[in-house]
C-alpha cells in the first residue's frame, strides 16, 4: 500500500452580504502551478465530506488532495444553509442562491490565488449552481 503525506487544509471565511460562507483550501505542496479549482457541492452534503473525504486504506478518497498533489490550488465552499456556513436566514437555499454564493466565494478565492481564472467543478445540484454562476459571470 502506498503511503502518502496528507496535505493540510486551510480554513477561510468570506461574506455574501450578512451571510458568512466557509471555504476550505488545499494547495499544492510546492505551490500551485496548474491552476485553481473550486469544487461545488450538491444539495445532499456539505463540501468537505464531499471533496476532502479521507478513508483509511483508500489514499485517493480526497479529490482535493489528489489534484493538490498534481499542482493545483484546490478550494471548496459550503453554500448558505450547509456545513459550516450561515444557516440563520429563513429562506430556501436554491440554485440561484447558490450561484450568488459562488460569486462571493470565487471573488475571495481569486483574491487569494496567484491564478486569475477558476476551474469550477460541480456535482449534482452543484453542477446547476456552477452553470448558473458561469452564465452570470462568463
Amino acid at each position: 500500500m502506498e503511503l502518502r503525506t496528507r496535505i493540510d487544509g486551510v480554513e477561510h471565511w468570506t461574506q455574501k452580504g450578512t451571510v458568512k460562507l466557509f471555504l476550505w483550501q488545499k494547495a499544492a505542496p510546492a505551490g500551485p502551478t496548474n491552476g485553481t479549482i473550486l469544487f461545488v457541492h450538491g444539495s445532499s452534503m456539505a463540501s468537505q465530506p464531499t471533496f476532502d473525504l479521507h478513508v483509511p486504506g483508500r489514499p485517493d478518497s480526497s479529490v482535493m488532495e489528489w489534484f493538490a498533489t498534481r499542482g493545483f490550488d484546490t478550494w471548496c465552499m459550503d453554500h448558505e444553509g450547509y456545513g459550516r456556513s450561515d444557516k440563520s436566514r429563513p429562506i430556501n437555499c436554491d440554485i440561484a442562491n447558490g450561484a450568488d454564493d459562488l460569486a462571493a466565494g470565487s471573488a475571495y478565492v481569486l483574491k487569494h490565488s496567484k491564478h486569475k481564472k477558476l476551474l469550477v467543478y460541480g456535482i449534482s445540484s452543484g453542477a446547476l449552481r456552477a452553470s448558473l454562476f458561469a452564465q452570470r459571470h462568463p
